[in-house]
C-alpha cells in the first residue's frame, strides 16, 4: 500500500528527475572540464607547433645545396661506336657530365662557349618557375650564347624530382652530342625501400656526319629526314664490328638477390628505340619525372625522343646466368611512300651482370653473355619492336594517387584544335593551322614583353596563344601525316585524356562525340606521341607564367617549324621581373658574332 501511494504521488518520478538532473549536470561539467583542457593544451602547444614549423623550415633552407659547375663546351674526335667523327660536348668527353641534385637544390652552372657556333641549353621537363629567362630557347626566353662568350644558368629545382636531361635548343647540335643527364633526388622516394641502388641508361640514335653538315642538304628541296647510322647506350655503340676491330659493351652491375633501379632516357634527335633485358621483366615507377602507381610490369620499353621512364630490376637468386644482354633497337622509319627505311646498325647492347654480396671490385669479373644469343637475335629484335609498338607510352600507365597528379575539371575549359601537317617542297615546312614558326633573331619574345610594353595579343609573332592564369586548357592536335611525332611541353606537364591509334581519324565535329575521354587517372607527363594520321587531346592547367614552347621533339621537323609558343599570363610575367629587379639580365637586344 506504502508503494501504491508513493507511486500515486510521482514521488518515485520526481527522484528520478532530480537523479537525471544531477547527472546532466555532472556530465556537462564533465564535458566543459575536457573542452577547457583541450584549449589550454593547444594554446600551449601553438608555440611549439610554430617553433617546430620554423625549425622544419630552417632545416629544409639549411639543407638546400648549390650545385656548382663550369661547363666548356667545344668540338674535339672520338669513337663512340668504332667510327670516329667530330663530336660537339662538354670538357671534351663523349658522355656529358650528369647533374646531381636533390629536391629543392640550386642549379649554379656557367657556360664557356668554346665552338665556332651559338649555343643555348635547355633543361627538359624542368619547369622553371619564376625563372622563365632560364628555359634555354634561343630567341624566345634568351639570346643565343654567342662564340667566346659566357653565360651562367642559375635556377631552383624546387619541388620537382625524377628522371630529366639538358641539351642544346639551338638549331640541330644536341644530335651532335651536346647533352646530358639531370637527376633530381626525392629523399622522400615512395619506392627507395624496394631497390638498392640505381643506373642511367641513356639510349641515343647517332650520325656518322655531323648534323650541321645534313642539316644543310636536309633543307634542300625534296629531302627526306635523315636516317641515323647506328645508336648508342651510355656513348657506347657497336657499328662495324670485326675480329681486328673488337667492339666495347657498357656493363650495368647488380647484386644477386637484389632489386635497381634503371633510369631510362631517349635523347635521341629522331628515333623511336625499344629496350629489352634478357629473361628480365621491368616494373615501371616513373614516367617523365612523375611517380606511377607501379602495378605495369613489361618485357619491353618503348621510348620516343624526349621521354624517360625509371623501372625497377631484379636480380633473382635462381637464374643460373650471371651475365645478360640489355639491346634496345632503333624502330624502321617510314616515309611518304610508306617504305621503311633502316639504321646501318639499329641495334646497340650493353650488359646487365650479377655480382656476389661479398664482391667489392665490380670488375673482376668480365665475362660476356651467350655471343650466340648476340648474333641469333633477330626474333628478340622483331620481337621487341612488335612488343614495343603494342606498348602504350600513355594509357595503361597510371600516376601514384597523388592530388598535384589528378586532372582539373572546369565548365570553363578553353580549347584549341591544331591541324598539323607538312607543305611544300622546297624544302617544306610543318605547319600548325596553315602556320610555321620561326625563331626570332634580334631579339627575344621575352624582351618584348618586358621593354616594349607588348601584350601576348599584341605580339604578332606567329604561333603565339595568349592565356592567362588559371585558365585549363584542351589541346587537340590533329596529325596530318604519314609519321607519329614526339611532343614536348615546355615549362608544364600534361594530362592524356584521349590518343587515337594509328590511321584512325582525326578529331572533328562528326567523331569528337565518339571519343571517350579519361580524366580519371590519364598519365601526366612533359613528352608524349601523336600517331599518324590520328589525334592526341591533353590538357593542362595555367599556373606557371612564361613563354611555353609546344614542339615535335623529332628534331629534323623542329628545324622546319613544327612549333607554337604559349604566351601564359604576360602581364604577369613583366611584372615580376620588374618588381624582383631581374630585368639586367635580360638583354634588350641579341648581338651576333
Amino acid at each position: 500500500m506504502n508503494l501504491l501511494n508513493y507511486l500515486s504521488n510521482n514521488r518515485l518520478f520526481h527522484s528520478i528527475d532530480r537523479t537525471t538532473c544531477i547527472l546532466t549536470m555532472k556530465l556537462w561539467h564533465i564535458l566543459l572540464f575536457i573542452c577547457v583542457s583541450i584549449v589550454i593544451i593547444v594554446i600551449g602547444l601553438i608555440p611549439i607547433y610554430l617553433r617546430n614549423k620554423n625549425l622544419k623550415s630552417n632545416s629544409i633552407e639549411q639543407n638546400v645545396k648549390v650545385y656548382n659547375n663550369t661547363f666548356r663546351i667545344g668540338w674535339f674526335n672520338a669513337s663512340p661506336d668504332n667510327y670516329e667523327r667530330s663530336i660537339l660536348s662538354i670538357n671534351s668527353k663523349l658522355i656529358a657530365p650528369t647533374i646531381f641534385v636533390n629536391q629543392g637544390d640550386i642549379i649554379n652552372l656557367t657556360i664557356i662557349n668554346e665552338s665556332l657556333e651559338p649555343i643555348t641549353i635547355h633543361w627538359h621537363g624542368l619547369l622553371q618557375m619564376n625563372s622563365l629567362d632560364m628555359d634555354g630557347v634561343p630567341g624566345v626566353t634568351q639570346c643565343s650564347i654567342e662564340p667566346n662568350e659566357t653565360f651562367l644558368y642559375k635556377y631552383k629545382t624546387m619541388n620537382q624530382s625524377g628522371t630529366y636531361w639538358y641539351h642544346s635548343h639551338y638549331s640541330i647540335q644536341y644530335g651532335d652530342g651536346l647533352k646530358g643527364i639531370l637527376i633530381i633526388k626525392d629523399l622522400n622516394d615512395p619506392f627507395q625501400y624496394l631497390y638498392e641502388d640505381e643506373d642511367i641508361l641513356q639510349l641515343t640514335d647517332w650520325y656518322h656526319i655531323p648534323l650541321h653538315i645534313l642539316l644543310r642538304t636536309y633543307l634542300s628541296p625534296g629531302m627526306l629526314d635523315p636516317v641515323p647510322d647506328s645508336s648508342l647506350i651510355n656513348g657506347i655503340g657497336q657499328f662495324n664490328c670485326t675480329l681486328n676491330k673488337t667492339c666495347s659493351y657498357y656493363r650495368s652491375f647488380i647484386r644477386i638477390g637484389t632489386t635497381k633501379r634503371l633510369r631510362i632516357i631517349n635523347t635521341s634527335v629522331y628515333a623511336k628505340i625499344t629496350l629489352t633485358i634478357d629473361q628480365h621483366q621491368m616494373r615501371i615507377i616513373e614516367a617523365d619525372g612523375i611517380y606511377l602507381d607501379g602495378n605495369k610490369y613489361v618485357k619491353t620499353l618503348r621510348l620516343n625522343p624526349g621521354q624517360r621512364y625509371s623501372v625497377l630490376i631484379t636480380a633473382n637468386k635462381q637464374y643460373i646466368s650471371q651475365t645478360y644482354w640489355i639491346r634496345t633497337t632503333i624502330h624502321p622509319f617510314v616515309d611518304y611512300n610508306n617504305q621503311y627505311n633502316s639504321s646501318i646498325q639499329p641495334n646497340a647492347y650493353a650488359i646487365l651482370q650479377y655480382i656476389n654480396n661479398n664482391n667489392n671490385d665490380m670488375n673482376i669479373n668480365n665475362s660476356f653473355p651467350s655471343i650466340n644469343s648476340l648474333n641469333n637475335d633477330d626474333f628478340i629484335i622483331n620481337q621487341s619492336i612488335s612488343n614495343g609498338e603494342i606498348f602504350s607510352d600513355e594509357f595503361g600507365l597510371i600516376p601514384m594517387n597523388y592530388e598535384e597528379y589528378k586532372v582539373p575539371k572546369s565548365p570553363n575549359i578553353r580549347t584549341f584544335i591544331f591541324d598539323s601537317k607538312h607543305q611544300g617542297s622546297n624544302p617544306g615546312y610543318f605547319y600548325f593551322n596553315n602556320e610555321t614558326f620561326v625563331h626570332p633573331i634580334n631579339e627575344t619574345l621575352l624582351s618584348l614583353l618586358i621593354y616594349k610594353n607588348s601584350s601576348s595579343a599584341q605580339l604578332s609573332w606567329p604561333l603565339t596563344i595568349p592565356i592567362e592564369t588559371n585558365d585549363i586548357i584542351d589541346i587537340i592536335i590533329n596529325n596530318i601525316d604519314y609519321a607519329s611525332h614526339p611532343f614536348h611541353l615546355h615549362g608544364h606537364h600534361v594530362w592524356i585524356l584521349a590518343q587515337g591509334n594509328s590511321s584512325q581519324g582525326y578529331f572533328n565535329q562528326s567523331t569528337y562525340k565518339q571519343i571517350i575521354y579519361n580524366q580519371q587517372n590519364p598519365i601526366y607527363r612533359d613528352t608524349f606521341t601523336v600517331n599518324p594520321y590520328s589525334y592526341l587531346v591533353f590538357r593542362f592547367k595555367a599556373n606557371n607564367p612564361g613563354i611555353w614552347m609546344l614542339h615535335c621533339h623529332n628534331d629534323w621537323h623542329l628545324q622546319v617549324g613544327m612549333a607554337l609558343l604559349f604566351i601564359e599570363s604576360s602581364q604577369l610575367i613583366k611584372q615580376y621581373y620588374l618588381k624582383n629587379n631581374l630585368t639586367n639580365s635580360i638583354p634588350k637586344q641579341c648581338y651576333h658574332y
